[in-house]
């Protein structure tokens, strides 16, 4: 009797999980991809960076 429950159980969540997969999937049909607000820098420019090789 406890195994038909559990399995009852997971039978359940599974079915819920997938019919919410599936309603996700549906209402974005429409999905327009966002634009990234990431800014591109010109990479040519030259660094201000000195490294110092000292001997001890």
């Amino acid at each position: 009797m406890k195994k038909n429950i559990m399995g009852a159980a997971v039978i359940f969540f599974v079915t819920l999980a997938f019919l919410l997969v599936l309603d996700d999937i549906t209402r974005n049909i429409n999905y327009e991809p966002q634009q990234n607000s990431t800014e591109v820098h010109d990479t040519n420019q030259q660094l201000n960076v000195a490294i110092l090789d000292e001997e001890q």
